[in-house]
């Protein structure tokens, strides 16, 4: 099971920042530092983790702490500042306004609520995500500061089931969630002979959705080609019949109509080409991305202090 997560605008379409081809950790250093002066943060913090992949650092961590208290996204600062404080060495030093970062946090971070995160049994090794963190933000079984909302902790292991277990939020009462994994079970036969394996879950239904939707425009599409867009057409044809009896009367009525077929003709022509994209996009899904079963979406705010804040809209699959 893996978590998604992403803002949604109507139809959702995924990207990531460029990053140009043979770019040294160092250069992307230095470009995600340019971004966060630009106060494109987010892209800041792509940067650094690409860095990161080409050249562990501690300062990468750092960097990225950093960006996520200007976003004042306060838990991911700090499960970044904790690995920017594990990993520094002297080859390797803390830069010169972590001390900052860190008093910043500690008048902040009691503002939020505390969440203490068990798993059972113990010992396990386990991989966490959190649905208000990036997907690829894996932590361990910690203590992490949450803002109100409802957020989603995922845990995964080698041998395990997937799990996952909800935390609402109302206030900054500190709270202790225990996740307990269940091992995989083993395919074999029955004393009887039959084969023994767990239910199969249903299988996602966005691809259904989302095909579902485009279909829809095809249809709007359909609708306006066989009303609006031949009503014009069917005049501008009446118009070319005029013009050999009363080329007045057909200038006018062309001149009336013509606008309005070009604008009839290029909205039925959107309507086509965005509701096959759609559909496109709906099998794509279904045979190459949601193979597996999914769960309903979960919904967290992150309010900004001044003013606003985060949403984020996640599914486990």
């Amino acid at each position: 099971m893996r978590f998604l997560a992403t803002g949604i605008a109507g139809l959702v379409l995924l990207g990531v920042p460029a990053v140009a081809v043979g770019e040294s950790g160092e250069e992307l250093r230095v470009r995600g530092e340019q971004l966060a002066r630009d106060g494109r943060y987010t892209e800041a913090i792509d940067a650094f983790k690409a860095a990161e992949k080409i050249e562990p650092r501690a300062r990468h961590s750092c960097f990225i702490a950093l960006a996520y208290t200007r976003r004042e996204a306060w838990a991911q600062a700090e499960v970044f500042l904790d690995q920017c404080h594990k990993r520094a060495s002297a080859s390797d030093p803390l830069p010169e306004w972590v001390p900052m970062v860190d008093q910043l946090l500690a008048e902040r971070l009691p503002l939020a609520a505390p969440i203490e995160i068990k798993v059972e049994p113990p010992g396990t090794e386990i991989k966490l995500t959190v649905s208000s963190f990036a997907p690829d933000e894996i932590i361990a079984p910690r203590t992490i500061h949450l803002a109100p909302g409802r957020h989603v902790v995922i845990a995964t292991a080698q041998g395990y089931n997937d799990a996952q277990k909800t935390v609402d939020v109302s206030d900054k009462s500190p709270q202790t969630i225990t996740i307990t994994m269940l091992p995989v079970s083993t395919l074999g036969p029955d004393p009887g002979g039959a084969i023994v394996a767990g239910p199969t879950a249903p299988p996602s239904r966005v691809p259904t959705y989302v095909m579902a939707g485009g279909g829809a425009i095809v249809l709007a599409g359909a609708i306006v080609h066989a009303t609006l867009f031949r009503t014009a057409r069917n005049n501008l044809d009446a118009a070319n019949e005029l013009a050999t009896r009363d080329p007045a009367a057909a200038d006018a009525q062309w001149k009336e109509w013509s606008p309005k077929f070009d604008t009839r003709r290029n909205l039925t022509i959107a309507l086509y080409g965005v509701g096959a994209a759609t559909v496109i996009t709906g099998l794509v899904l279904k045979y190459a991305v949601f193979k597996s079963s999914e769960q309903a979406p979960q919904v967290s705010f992150e309010p900004s202090t001044s003013g606003g804040g985060w949403v984020t809209v996640g599914w486990v699959r």
